[in-house]
């Protein structure tokens, strides 16, 4: 767990005194949310619409307290005032190195498990980690993504949070350059989260995709032209001649 830090002449700030009560309620909850989830102050749009109940989201945008950006807001100058995920890492990652020496040297207590069954579970889980890695959209930090993906099966199915995984890569209003870590992903029981909410195409993915579709659309009609040439040729193929006599006929009549 990690702190949010205040000032105590926040209250004070000229940029704080003319917010109304939910306006400022809603601006430390942003805070807390960011430090919670290691966001270095942005909050996606279903964030930011299930922590405003009074609409006071204006207020802080016309305040400079927050600041629209694609798909969703970024608290102004977060990572000069809060502790950004870079050093929060850093820190976790030095007490990860401290335990591991502390265990090198023979203080460690070493469990194992206590049944054949519960040595299979562990494996299981494991697997089903495995899984939900090769589905995740961003490959970073696995071993925090272990550790929660453990923490989450222990009240929720393994299949829902694959789903969810499932569902969240393949959601088209995502953003990679806004795609959660698998760890708070999984921490905030995001696989129970509604479709993202539609989002303002970049000029690079509006041209991006406008490419595919026109890819799509020769692939679609070259396909449709072959099986059209295709059947052609098999009606060709199954046409029966007439016979000699009708084919004699013929020519007399057509050649008078």
């Amino acid at each position: 767990m990690t702190w949010i830090k205040l000032d105590d002449t926040l209250p004070n700030n000229p940029k704080i005194l003319p917010l109304s009560d939910k306006a400022f309620r809603l601006y430390i909850e942003g805070l807390c949310y960011a430090n919670q989830y290691l966001t270095d102050g942005f909050l996606a749009q279903a964030v930011i619409n299930r922590l405003d109940n009074g609409n006071a989201y204006q207020e802080l945008l016309n305040a400079g307290l927050w600041l629209e950006v694609e798909a969703g807001a970024q608290i102004h100058d977060y990572c000069e005032h809060q502790t950004s995920r870079k050093v929060v890492e850093e820190k976790r990652e030095q007490v990860r190195n401290r335990v591991t020496r502390y265990r090198e040297k023979g203080n460690a207590v070493v469990t194992t498990p206590e049944t054949e069954t519960e040595t299979e579970t562990e494996t299981d889980k494991r697997k089903d980690f495995d899984q939900f890695w090769k589905i995740y959209p961003l490959k970073v930090g696995k071993g925090a993504a272990l550790k929660a993906f453990l923490k989450a099966t222990r009240t929720t199915d393994t299949d829902i949070i694959i789903k969810g995984a499932q569902r969240y890569k393949l959601d088209p209003n995502r953003s990679q350059a806004y795609t959660a870590h698998a760890a708070t992903w999984l921490n905030a029981h995001r696989w129970l989260d509604e479709p993202l909410p539609p989002r303002n195409l970049s000029p690079a993915e509006t041209k991006e995709k406008e490419l595919q579709e026109a890819k799509a659309k020769k692939e679609r009609e070259r396909a449709e032209s072959e099986a059209w040439f295709k059947e052609q040729e098999e009606l060709r193929e199954r046409a029966v001649p007439p016979p000699a006599e009708l084919r004699e006929l013929l020519r007399k009549s057509f050649g008078k």
